[in-house]
């Protein structure tokens, strides 16, 4: 069951086939962005909340939003579906070919018939090639549904917003945190060391794997440089918590721009930069 939990429109949001159609799918969410094809700003934003198992039929899910969304429906001739999930690998380009990636895929992951293999180049740096799996039955709705439409994956996004920086800190931990789900990326003395998803239910669950991670990667707690986005509160315990182990912490925050200055003060300005960042 597909259920909107935020819906943000600009006065001026229409119909437009020029419009860029932007959506990610999470694990519990899945997210539609509208972005104007003339003021290049973000015009609708809508956020829906997945209540599903493993087994539901996707035809169900895509009926759902298309029922509630004001966004969703309309024709655009640009479109670009990220997916935020699990199942991907970063392998240095020098060892992919046409079959390894689906090779070490199922190594991982467990050989699988129900998903297809997409491939992308990370923009920020030449060394890797993220490779990742996606549902068939989502590829085929999407197909169904878009006369063409672009694949991605939100690892690629963060890699690359990060790999950009003039520099990183020597012992450099980003986290996105989603409704169950956050994605840790690590550096160390500015060179890539680790990308990986894991599910949450607890604050505590949250600490032991970021303990866990400094550990293996020898940080002292002192030392670390932590960046935070996406759902999670300062005025909650789990910030206060990571707060009180590393010294080092900050939000990474948007400026509000767009359709999101119409909840500027309604959420925190780190709330919606892993979606923004979508549409850069």
């Amino acid at each position: 069951m597909a259920r909107k939990k935020i819906g943000v429109y600009s006065e001026d949001f229409s119909n437009n086939s020029d419009h860029q159609f932007i959506m990610e799918f999470g694990n519990d969410e899945l997210v539609c962005i509208a972005k104007s094809a003339i003021s290049d700003d973000i015009i609708a934003f809508e956020l829906f909340s997945l209540d599903k198992g493993l087994n539901d039929d996707w035809n169900d899910i895509f009926y759902e939003i298309k029922a509630i969304s004001q966004v969703f429906n309309f024709s655009y001739k640009k479109v670009t579906c990220f997916f935020n999930n699990e199942e991907a690998l970063l392998i240095p380009e020098k060892l992919l070919t046409a079959t390894s990636a689906e090779d070490y895929l199922s190594l991982v992951y467990g050989e699988s018939t129900r998903h297809d293999v997409k491939y992308e180049k990370l923009l920020a740096t030449k060394v890797f090639i993220n490779t990742y799996r996606v549902r068939k039955a989502i590829t085929e709705l999407l197909s169904r549904h878009f006369i063409i439409y672009q694949t991605a994956h939100t690892y690629s996004t963060i890699l690359n917003d990060v790999m950009r920086r003039p520099i990183i800190d020597p012992a450099f931990i980003k986290i996105q945190f989603y409704t169950s789900h956050f994605i840790i990326a690590v550096w160390k003395d500015e060179r890539f060391q680790l990308i990986q998803s894991y599910r949450y239910q607890s604050a505590e669950d949250v600490l032991y794997y970021l303990m866990r991670i400094t550990q293996q990667f020898n940080f002292e707690l002192s030392e670390v440089s932590l960046e935070v986005s996406g759902f999670i509160d300062r005025e909650l315990l789990l910030f206060t918590q990571l707060s009180s182990l590393f010294i080092r912490i900050t939000t990474d925050n948007m400026q509000p721009v767009g359709v999101f200055k119409t909840v500027e003060g309604e959420y925190p300005p780190h709330y919606f930069t892993p979606f923004y960042k979508l549409t850069l």
